[in-house]
C-alpha cells in the first residue's frame, strides 16, 4: 500500500498534457483532448449506466474489482472513437467493461475471455440482457482461450487488458497480441501500479518498438501502435 501511495504522487508531481496542451500531433490530441477527457462531449446510454449501478449496488465483489463508472465510460467513448475491427477481452468478470466495449462500437465483434466459471455465466446473462454487440464470451484458462482466438485477431483491434495481474502472464498476453498487430491498434491494460510486477510488465510493454505511445493514466494504461507517431511516453492526471 505504501509502494502504491508513493507512486500515486510521484505520478502526480511528473503529470502533462492537461486536455492535450503541447501534444504536436493531431491525432494524438484528438484521442487525449476528444476522447480521454470528452471534450467532444459523449454520452454514454443511460441503459448502460443504469445496469451498472444496479449491479454495484447488489454485489459487493462489482464495486471492488469491475471497472468504475469513470473507467467504463472511458472504455465506453475509445471503443465508440477507435471503430476496431475486433475488440478483445482478457477478463471478462461479470460483464461490465465488456458491456461499455460493446455498446461503444456494437457493429464490431468482441471476443471476451474469463477464467471463473461463475463470473462468465453471469456475464452471459447481462450481455443477453442489456448488450447490442456481437459478444462472444470464452470461459477456461486463459493461455488457452486466448491461442483458441488469436488467429481471429485482425490487423486493426482494440484490446482491454485485465485477466492477471501477474508480471509473467501480463507481458505473454500483451506479446501475443502485439504480433497481431497492423498499422493501427489500442490496448489498454487495467491496474498497472497494483503491484511491483504489474509496473515492471507495463514498463517492459512501453519500452517494445511496436508500441509508439504510452499513456499512463495510473490506474489504468493505454498504448497506442500506430506506425506514424513518434516514440513517445505520456503522464496524464485524469
Amino acid at each position: 500500500m505504501c509502494w502504491r501511495i508513493f507512486k500515486y504522487i510521484s505520478h502526480l508531481f511528473h503529470t502533462r498534457h492537461r486536455h492535450g496542451h503541447g501534444i504536436h500531433s493531431p491525432y494524438l490530441f484528438e484521442f487525449v483532448n476528444g476522447v480521454l477527457f470528452n471534450s467532444l462531449g459523449t454520452e454514454v446510454p443511460g441503459a448502460i449506466l443504469k445496469e451498472h449501478l444496479k449491479l454495484r449496488a447488489a454485489y459487493a465483489f462489482v464495486r471492488r474489482s469491475s471497472v468504475s463508472l469513470k473507467y467504463g465510460f472511458l472504455l465506453y467513448r475509445i471503443s465508440r472513437w477507435f471503430q476496431a475491427q475486433m475488440i478483445i477481452e482478457l477478463g471478462t468478470g461479470m460483464g461490465i467493461s465488456t458491456l461499455y466495449l460493446s455498446s461503444g462500437s456494437p457493429e464490431t465483434p468482441l471476443h471476451s475471455i474469463e477464467g471463473d466459471g461463475e463470473r462468465a455465466h453471469m456475464a452471459s446473462q447481462l450481455m443477453n440482457k442489456c448488450c447490442p454487440g456481437q459478444v462472444s464470451i470464452h470461459c477456461g484458462d486463459m493461455d488457452e482461450k486466448l491461442e483458441d482466438v488469436r488467429h481471429l485477431i485482425p490487423p486493426r483491434y482494440m484490446a482491454f487488458v485485465d485477466g492477471n495481474h501477474h508480471y509473467a502472464p501480463t507481458v505473454a498476453y500483451v506479446r501475443k497480441l502485439v504480433e497481431r498487430a497492423g498499422d493501427e491498434c489500442v490496448i489498454v491494460m487495467d491496474d498497472i501500479y497494483w503491484s511491483r510486477g504489474m509496473h515492471r510488465a507495463w514498463k517492459e510493454v512501453c519500452s517494445w518498438p511496436e508500441v509508439r505511445v504510452s499513456i499512463d493514466l495510473f490506474h489504468m494504461g493505454i498504448l497506442l501502435l500506430r506506425k506514424d507517431l513518434h516514440k513517445q511516453k505520456i503522464k496524464i492526471k485524469f
